[in-house]
């Protein structure tokens, strides 16, 4: 997003302006007394258009199953607000990430029993030490987490090598769980009626899953396509350990490369989680898991949009102070 200025019958006009699809789109500024008064009312006007017409080509190229027209605007619109967020402030940006990422991790990690809260885990992850009275495993846990987010931030697409990359950051130092390896033995969900897939199927399965998604890259919406990757991967349950926190690194991949924010599961949702995961398992009906991580977007949405709105009478002076 830009001001642009333009000379009119030798009077000068000013107009903010973005692209949408290769194309220029604008709001009349008017002149330059005028312009610090209607760039607000223009930034707003602008981002509301974008996050309309993404919305009603994601319809139209998708057409989702599960999300309504109303959710996917919400979604659309964190993309545009994150994006702003990035571009307008770059090391505050850098703040938010690691914040971000400590959130996600403890809670991913959470979600499976381990015991370390949010305070610890960030002494964890930014400083490299131990915690009094915390068992070893757990500290590797929250290590691990984030050997596997710079794992996720090298590979490629999502393949059977990526995959198994990311479990062996995540299992690392877990030797006797065979890291980056598929079980040889049955797997069992606790307190779960879900049955995994059969040891000596998993290779064929995992392949069959990864083949379903490279089909459906371009025809399903990705909140859609990467909730229900999610709830067949942990059917699957490919590995000894570690698949809870592998899907979900596998599922914000999936997010993040199509610009969104993490999507943070924890103790506070995580029972939902559980709940949900299993009923969309047993029914077969995996679309429908599109719900619960819209809901954990929906909350970033709030997060973000809330930092923007605070933000944005610094955002309005950068633009006008770029006038091209």
């Amino acid at each position: 997003m830009f001001v642009s200025k333009r000379k009119i019958k030798g009077k000068v006009y000013f107009y903010l302006e973005d692209r949408l699809n290769g194309k220029r789109i604008s709001f009349f500024l008017g002149g330059k007394k005028q312009a610090n008064a209607r760039i607000e009312a223009g930034f707003n006007e602008l981002l509301r258009e974008k996050a309309v017409h993404n919305a009603k080509n994601s319809l139209k190229k998708f057409k989702p199953r599960v999300l309504s027209f109303p959710e996917i605007l919400l979604l659309e619109r964190l993309k545009l607000d994150f994006e702003l967020l990035q571009d307008f402030f770059p090391q505050a940006f850098k703040s938010f990430e690691e914040d971000e990422f400590v959130r996600y991790a403890q809670g991913s990690a959470s979600v499976e029993g381990n015991s370390l809260s949010l305070q610890e885990a960030s002494i964890v992850l930014s400083k490299g030490v131990s915690i009094a009275g915390k068992k070893i495993d757990e500290i590797k846990e929250i290590e691990n987490m984030k050997k596997a987010a710079l794992v996720s931030k090298r590979v490629g697409n999502v393949t059977e090598r990526s995959i198994k990359k990311i479990h062996s950051a995540i299992m690392d130092g877990f030797e006797e769980k065979k890291p980056g390896e598929y079980r040889q033995e049955p797997m069992f969900i606790t307190a779960s009626r879900v049955k995994t897939t059969k040891a000596e199927q998993v290779p064929k399965e995992t392949e069959k899953l990864l083949e379903w998604y490279k089909k459906n890259l371009e025809r399903v919406y990705p909140i859609e396509l990467a909730s229900e990757f999610h709830t067949r991967f942990e059917q699957i349950h490919p590995f000894l350990d570690g698949n809870g926190r592998t899907g979900r690194e596998l599922l914000n991949l999936m997010l993040q490369r199509q610009g969104f924010p993490r999507a943070i599961i924890n103790l506070k949702n995580g029972a939902s989680y559980i709940v949900l995961l299993e009923r969309v398992q047993l029914s077969k009906q995996h679309p429908k898991f599109s719900k619960f991580i819209f809901a954990c977007l929906e909350s970033r949405a709030k997060e973000v949009g809330e930092i923007i709105k605070e933000n944005k009478g610094i955002i309005l002076k950068k633009l006008l102070e770029k006038k091209k």
